[in-house]
């Protein structure tokens, strides 16, 4: 039995993942190769940013940039109860791990998006982890749950001093820094909403700017079409999630149980991610369709 907070980060996680196979679907079904292009370089431009972002918050508090800070220090998520994983091997240089169960790839292969899930996980891992040891992170997925011959997922992640430039390796290993004194203050973890918030809306801004360089204005308008679906999709998934939590469905709940906020104009990320019409597409496809079905007036205060 889940708490309410960890039934809140199941809603947060699910929107996630069914955003990405949302903008996914409808850029394959449209520009089937060319669509798969765009994802691609979203799915990358967004890993790039993830990992830049907490390579940025680790060195802003003298943590090193290696494997161990990369899965453990201030994690940009809260931990998804539904995840069943065996820590093979944690250090600075690498990390080891098989995912057995993976609520991500499990709900890709109900809305039958198990390919779409499978271009994230060969495009993001990478992107991510490599970006944050500026490049020099060996990505091994052996295996996926993305991929329907596979059982589990083999994540193996190295960072070697060897492969270095002399002027990272004390950037990366204490070993290399003899006057290095730790930490210069203790990283949070973040908060369920606004980790998931903050993803969310770069995940979108990434793709729907992907889709708008390579495949010009209609690549934004498959974008939209996937907002569309869904926001179709996300009232039946709210509705069904206020009843088994015994809630009313108002702005309220939906502020904690998706990654948006009820008032776009209150979330300061689209100052940077909403421009080029980014921000009034999701107003308009998402929020709008969606507060309809749900007979919601949308919040302005």
């Amino acid at each position: 039995m889940y708490s309410q907070e960890e039934l809140e980060i199941i809603n947060l996680a699910d929107s996630f993942t069914l955003l990405y196979s949302f903008l996914g679907q409808a850029l394959l079904e449209q520009f089937c190769l060319e669509g798969e292009r765009a994802l691609r370089e979203g799915t990358r431009r967004f890993g790039r940013d993830r990992g830049e972002t907490l390579r940025k918050k680790h060195l802003g508090a003298n943590v090193k940039v290696n494997m161990l800070s990369l899965f453990t220090v201030g994690p940009d998520l809260p931990p998804d109860p539904r995840y069943k994983k065996e820590r093979i091997s944690l250090n600075p240089q690498e990390r080891v791990s098989r995912t057995d169960y993976c609520p991500m790839a499990d709900l890709w292969k109900e809305y039958g998006a198990q390919d779409i899930g499978r271009i994230y996980c060969e495009e993001f891992h990478s992107a991510c982890y490599g970006h944050y040891a500026y490049g020099y992170t060996k990505v091994n997925l052996a295996k996926t749950l993305t991929q329907p011959e596979d059982q589990w997922c083999a994540f193996n992640v190295f960072l070697r001093p060897e492969n270095l430039p002399e002027e990272l390796k004390p950037v990366c290993f204490a070993e290399y820094d003899p006057d290095y004194s730790g930490p210069a203050r203790e990283l949070p973890g973040a908060y369920g909403k606004s980790g998931f918030a903050t993803l969310f809306l770069k995940l979108y801004a990434h793709i729907a700017a992907a889709a708008l360089d390579q495949l010009g204005e209609p690549g934004m308008q498959a974008v939209c079409q996937g907002l569309e679906r869904m926001a179709q999709d996300g009232a039946q998934r709210l509705r069904k999630a206020a009843q088994e939590q015994h809630e009313p469905l108002t702005l309220e709940f939906f502020a904690r149980n998706y990654p948006l906020e009820a008032d776009p104009d209150r979330e300061p990320m689209w100052e940077e991610y909403g421009t080029n019409g980014r921000k009034e597409a999701m107003v308009r496809h998402f929020y709008g369709p969606l507060f309809q079905e749900l007979g919601l007036v949308p919040c302005t205060c």
